[in-house]
């Protein structure tokens, strides 16, 4: 795992060039990300609350990414480094307005990213646990579920109506004991913005997929339609209220094994 980091940093500086050639530029705690977020994605980090179709069950997080530094060289191109971390909940009505938590999932890691034209990327690493709630110690079967997870993603971004993304990831420490490897892709669409009072809104779709090779074999699918609502159209800020559609293994490790086929409500606060 270090070896790897250390290649990776090795192989970006010898890349780049002279750190500090004529034309470039630093900035240190951007307003702008160089790899905008995956708002498709489950785990991406973020903060909201779902409610279940069936109104028995309740999903919050909160979450953020922090980028530190980003350096602009003069050939056009941007890099990056900070670092993302959330937490996610799930609330299970027991009858009576009783919502206990039954499990929640911790995400905590570090990135480096670069772009360059319509192409971005993002190597990330992060590790993942997963605990279950105390109303379930003595009705379901608590494992030590964590991961240390390499990921690279690479989007293409032709226009701010359209993303495509892929990437590949790795679970160098994985328990318990499965297969490492996974696949990931997704796609968002977006309507042209619509003034409202002074604030500009546009609708959304997306999707979101993982082929992952642990539990046998697994494909977790995300739907989502939406509205993403800003204060200016190039503001980064945004409310986003959304009906969504999952299906696949759960995304709580704790469950992991167990199918997950549900549709919800939501609202996403992103950074």
């Amino acid at each position: 795992m270090k070896k790897f980091l250390k290649l990776f940093l090795l192989f970006a500086v010898l890349s780049a060039g002279p750190l500090w050639a004529e034309g470039d530029s630093w900035v240190f705690l951007p307003s702008d990300y160089v790899f905008h977020p995956l708002i498709i994605d489950p785990r991406e980090p973020h903060s909201a609350v779902m409610a279940y179709g069936t109104w028995d069950r309740f999903e919050g997080a909160i979450g953020d990414t922090i980028e530190f530094v980003q350096w602009k060289p003069g050939d056009g191109s941007r890099w990056a480094w900070g670092i993302a971390g959330a937490s996610y909940i799930q609330l299970a009505s027991l009858g009576d307005g009783v919502f206990p938590e039954i499990v929640s999932d911790w995400y905590l890691g570090t990135y480096f990213s670069e772009s360059f034209g319509q192409f971005s990327n993002r190597l990330e690493y992060m590790h993942v646990s997963s605990h279950l709630g105390d109303s379930l110690f003595e009705t379901e079967q608590r494992i030590i579920y964590s991961r240390e997870t390499f990921k690279f993603t690479t989007s293409f971004d032709p226009s701010e109506q359209f993303r495509l993304y892929g990437g590949v990831g790795y679970s160098g420490h994985i328990m318990p004991a499965d297969r490492p490897f996974y696949v990931h892709a997704g796609t968002e669409l977006y309507s042209d913005y619509w003034p409202v009072s002074n604030t500009s809104m546009r609708g959304y779709f997306g999707y979101d997929v993982k082929f992952l090779e642990e539990a046998g074999g697994v494909t977790d699918q995300n739907f989502e339609l939406g509205i993403q609502w800003k204060a200016h159209p190039e503001d980064h800020r945004d409310l986003r209220i959304a009906v969504s559609y999952y299906n696949g293994n759960s995304q709580y490790g704790q469950f992991y094994r167990q199918s997950d086929n549900h549709w919800g409500w939501a609202v996403y606060f992103d950074p």
